[in-house]
Order: structure tokens, then C-alpha cells, then sequence
């Protein structure tokens, strides 16, 4: 049986406040535009749900931890058909103080398997590079949409 034990980390500094950045994490709007929307009221205990671009329900895990603006903890459990028996993925994204006049965002994206790991490796870095642009003024946007 395959083990899911790879994590994959990364941390940005975005020149913005953590109330905006949470908003952007939540929004809609944003996960629509470069992923596929998304739906939850975001509250601890609730589904969120992932959809394709297409807008076919791609996948449904649950907030483990909603603390607005700094601690957000959900399952990310991969699609149908891909699922392991083990623990679903878990995601971690948290908003903490940075360098003057910025806030610093970790993603921790643990229990992968190898396969997973290596599609959120390039996955996560494209799609936070496009909230950090969304979220900094006068920032151009380098990475074009889905």
C-alpha cells in the first residue's frame, strides 16, 4: 500500500493586511478565475467543496479549523477515483506577521502521496504567485488565468 506522508510547505511575503488576504483565500472570485470555484461558509465543521473550471464537483473535504484572519485548516481529499484509504490530504494555510508593511502566508499541504506531491509542488507556487498579484497594487499580473 503507498504511504501519504509527503508535505509540501511554501511561505510568501504579500504586501497587503491579513483581513484582505483571508478574503482572498475565501474568495470565490479568485479560486474561480485560476482554479475552479470553490463553496463553504468557511465555518469549522462545514464542507467546502471544489470545483472543476467546468464547474463539476471535483472534490468535498471539511474546514478543521476556521480562525479568521490567520488559521485556516482543511481536508483537500483528491477526486474520485484517485482516493487513498489512508488520511485525506490536509491543508493548513496560515496569515502571520511579515516585514514592514506585509504579512506572511504559509501553506503547509500535508499526507500527500508521491503522485500528489508532485503536482502540488508546481500547483500551489503558480496559484499563490496569482493571489499575491491580485492583492498587491500596481503588481502585474505574470501568470496567465486557467
Amino acid at each position: 500500500m503507498q504511504q501519504d506522508n509527503r508535505t509540501f510547505v511554501y511561505v510568501i511575503e504579500i504586501a497587503t493586511t491579513p483581513e484582505k488576504l483571508w478574503a482572498g483565500l475565501i474568495s470565490n472570485e479568485f479560486w474561480g478565475k485560476f482554479s475552479g470555484p470553490i463553496e463553504s461558509d468557511w465555518k469549522t465543521g462545514s464542507p467546502v467543496k471544489f470545483f472543476s473550471a467546468d464547474g463539476n464537483l471535483y472534490s468535498e473535504g471539511k474546514i478543521l479549523e476556521s480562525r479568521p484572519p490567520h488559521t485556516l485548516s482543511h481536508t483537500w481529499p483528491e477526486p474520485k477515483g484517485e482516493r487513498t484509504p489512508d488520511k485525506p490530504p490536509l491543508l493548513t494555510w496560515t496569515i502571520s506577521p511579515g516585514s514592514p508593511g506585509k504579512v506572511k502566508l504559509t501553506l503547509v499541504h500535508d499526507h500527500l502521496s508521491e503522485k500528489s506531491f508532485q503536482g502540488v509542488s508546481s500547483g500551489w507556487p503558480t496559484l499563490i504567485a496569482n493571489l499575491r498579484n491580485s492583492l498587491e497594487p500596481g503588481r502585474v499580473p505574470q501568470i496567465q488565468e486557467k
